[in-house]
């Protein structure tokens, strides 16, 4: 305000005798320096919001306007910047939303290229009624431009009024410095980068959306492992201690080799102690049979010695068993697969609990621990390529024979869905126990869903959207 007095004050007094032109000169020499003023404060402008700021507020000084919309254009519309004695432009507010909209119209039907007048309700909706409340009935759209007359922004002129030919040319002339000023903050290059978009980023854009709907394989990476097929199972046949085994892991065994032993100590007393009964009973029995030739009353005894004869006998055999069993040998030929000899050895064991295993190496297969998070509908007969970490340049391609119905834990405490998979073409260099990864072919889906399955699965899981 003090650079605007100052230029008043020191103007001379008007001469009496011509009072028209004494008056109106100081007014001109005003206007004159108060245009230069803003000239030289848009284009000391730091930012682009000071200026946006600048074009609302100021230019209202000169032009007579009443309100002042500043626009800049996002994408290949105008919209907002500033408004004249408002800090803060409200996106959502009606008055904002209606002005954008008459000037889309505007631009619809006449173009933005130039300076256009215009009178309200022309370019608003038949059926609008937000014009009824707007005061300023008189408007006049003034673009920026660059040098090659690409309009980056503008500013919308609105007062009660209608526009003189005085006005409208000092509102033209603030257009052209204000728009140089912006290019000079902004640059023409970004400005161009910003606002227009260029054919190949079109051809892109199009071809990028026209891309995610072509079809292709939901896949799923998951730890993978060679393992037999149908292998014989080696359990404990009795309740006991296991005292000795005597194979290594990963051995080649035959059938009917001795795999481990167990604790017999009293099993090996049980049958002593049986036959000494036995021995007993066949001792009585022979008692009883000679006395029933002599003495009728000892016949009744005869069937019950015979029945405790049998009981003994029976007993023998059993314990005979258990001492046999106590020796546990191979089931069938194949490869023995367990841990180690020292988890087991002096371990107590159930009947029936699973010690080893026993394998034929020519029938192997894949098993897939596919997680919970990641899996996929899976059908039997899916593609699976398989990763070994032993010889990872030459995948092993196999198809699924098989696939849980329910998720179960799995090494690492992960919830996981058990796939078997048959591999297509037999290798001699599988060798049990391998470790790798296998990628599991399921249903065709567009590629921008399987580009964004999992963040679109982590979104509806955490908001619910």
């Amino acid at each position: 305000m003090a650079e605007k007095a100052g230029p008043v004050q020191a103007l001379p007094t008007p001469v009496q005798a011509t009072p028209l032109h004494g008056s109106k000169q100081p007014q001109n020499q005003q206007a004159f320096d108060l245009l230069l003023k803003i000239e030289a404060d848009a284009r000391r402008a730091e930012t682009v919001g000071e200026l946006v700021f600048l074009i609302a507020n100021e230019t209202l000084r000169l032009t007579r306007a009443r309100q002042v919309f500043t626009f800049a254009a996002k994408g290949s519309r105008q919209r907002v910047a500033a408004v004249s004695a408002i800090g803060k432009v409200e996106r959502d507010s009606p008055r904002i939303r209606w002005m954008e909209g008459v000037v889309r119209a505007l631009e619809r039907d006449a173009g933005l290229n130039g300076k256009r007048e215009f009178v309200l309700p022309a370019y608003c909706p038949p059926d609008d009624e937000e014009h009824k409340s707007f005061p300023y009935r008189f408007l006049v759209w003034l673009p920026f431009k660059l040098r090659d007359g690409h309009v980056f922004a503008g500013m919308l002129l609105a007062r009660e009024v209608p526009w003189n030919e005085g006005d409208l040319v000092v509102a033209a002339r603030l257009a052209e410095t204000y728009g140089h000023a912006w290019a000079a903050l902004t640059g023409e290059r970004r400005l161009k980068r910003r606002f227009r978009l260029k054919p190949w980023l079109a051809v892109g854009a199009v071809a990028a959306i026209a891309a995610g709907f072509y079809p292709v394989p939901l896949t799923v990476l998951s730890p993978a492992e060679v393992t037999p097929i149908e292998p014989r199972i080696v359990a404990a046949p009795l309740d006991g201690v296991i005292d000795a085994i005597m194979v290594d892991p990963n051995a080649n065994v035959q059938e009917g080799q001795l795999l481990l032993r167990m604790s017999d100590t009293a099993l090996r007393n049980e049958l002593a102690v049986a036959e000494q009964d036995v021995k007993v009973a066949e001792a009585k029995l022979k008692q009883v049979s000679q006395g029933a030739v002599a003495d009728p009353r000892v016949r009744g005894e005869l069937a019950v010695t015979r029945t405790e004869l049998s009981l003994a006998t029976a007993k023998r055999d059993y314990a005979a068993d258990l001492l046999q069993r106590s020796k546990v040998t191979a089931p069938a030929s194949g490869v023995v697969i367990f841990t180690d000899k020292r988890d087991w050895i002096g371990r107590p064991v159930s009947t029936g609990e699973r010690i080893m295993e026993i394998a034929d190496p020519l029938k192997v297969q894949i098993r897939i621990d596919v997680p919970v998070a990641d899996a996929v509908a899976v059908t039997s007969g899916a593609r699976v390529r398989a990763f070994l970490d032993s010889d990872p340049l030459r995948p092993i391609a196999a198809h699924v024979r098989s696939a849980s119905y329910e998720a179960q834990l799995v090494e690492g405490n992960v919830l996981a869905y058990r796939v078997y998979a048959s591999i297509d073409e037999s290798r001699a260099d599988l060798r049990l126990g391998i470790r790798g990864t296998a990628q599991v072919f399921g249903e065709k889906v567009p590629l921008a869903y399987y580009l964004f399955r999992r963040p679109i699965a982590a979104i509806r899981q955490r908001l619910g959207l």
